[in-house]
C-alpha cells in the first residue's frame, strides 16, 4: 500500500521525471542536469530504472551513487544532484508549531496524544471521523482541529512550507483537493486579490506545485 502522505513513487514514470526537468526553471546549482538529459535518461532507462522510486533506490547511498557511477559513466557529482532533485519531490513532515498562527495549548495536546508533526496528524485525523474522535479525546474544538488539518495536507504540496501553507489557507484553499481546482494563473490571481499584495511567485512555480500536487491522493476533505 502506497504512502498517502507522500506521492506514489512507483507512479511517477522516470519519462514524466525528465519532462519535469526539462520544462522546468532549476536553481542554478541544479540547471546541469538538463545537460544532455536525453543521453543520460536512456542510460538510467537501459539499467532497468523506470520510475522515481527505483532512482532514488539505485542512489540511496554515497557506496550506490559511486558504484552506479563506475557501471554507467555517469560522474558522481551529476547522481548526487540527481538524486536530491528525486527526493525533493517527497512531502517532508512540518513540525506543527512552525505553522503560524496555531495556538500553543492546542498543540500541547496533541504532542500528549503523540502526535507533533503535520504527517502524525494527517495520518491520525485525514478522516472526518477519526478527527471528531481525536477532537473528543484533546478537548481541542473540531474547528481548530479542522485549520491544523487543513494545513498539514497543504503542506505535502511542493515547494509549500508552514508559512506559505498558511497564506494558502488565509484565502481560502484549504486542502490539496480544493487547490488542485485552479490554475496557476487563476490562484495567482486569487491571492493577489485577497492578499492586496504582488505576488512574490510566478506561474511556472505554482504550475509545477500543482502538476505534483494532482499527484498526491485526495485524502482529505475540510
Amino acid at each position: 500500500m502506497s504512502d498517502q502522505y507522500q506521492i506514489d513513487l512507483e507512479k511517477y514514470s522516470l519519462q514524466k521525471f525528465k519532462k519535469s526537468l526539462q520544462s522546468r526553471d532549476l536553481i542554478p546549482s541544479r540547471k546541469c542536469l538538463k545537460d544532455e538529459l536525453d543521453t543520460k535518461s536512456r542510460i538510467l532507462e537501459n539499467s532497468g530504472i523506470t520510475n522515481l522510486k527505483e532512482l532514488i533506490d539505485l542512489l540511496k547511498t554515497k557506496q550506490k551513487i559511486e558504484q552506479f557511477s563506475q557501471e554507467s559513466g555517469l560522474s558522481i557529482e551529476y547522481l548526487t544532484l540527481l538524486n536530491r532533485e528525486a527526493k525533493s519531490y517527497l512531502s517532508k513532515p512540518v513540525r506543527l508549531d512552525k505553522f503560524p498562527g496555531v495556538h500553543t495549548h492546542y498543540l500541547d495536546r496533541l504532542e500528549k496524544a503523540g502526535i507533533r508533526n503535520s504527517r502524525q496528524l494527517f495520518a491520525e485525523a485525514k478522516d472526518k471521523s477519526n478527527r471528531e474522535r481525536l477532537s473528543k479525546e484533546t478537548g481541542i474544538p473540531l474547528e481548530a482541529l479542522n485549520e491544523l488539518v487543513g494545513l498539514s495536507d497543504l503542506s505535502r504540496v511542493y515547494g509549500v512550507g508552514p508559512a506559505f501553507a498558511r497564506m494558502i489557507y488565509d484565502v481560502g484553499i484549504k486542502s490539496v483537493k480544493a487547490f488542485v481546482e485552479y490554475t496557476a494563473e487563476d490562484f495567482i490571481r486569487i491571492y493577489e486579490e485577497q492578499t492586496q499584495k504582488k505576488a512574490d511567485f510566478g506561474v511556472g512555480e505554482i504550475q509545477f506545485s500543482l502538476e505534483l500536487a494532482r499527484e498526491l491522493d485526495i485524502a482529505v476533505e475540510i
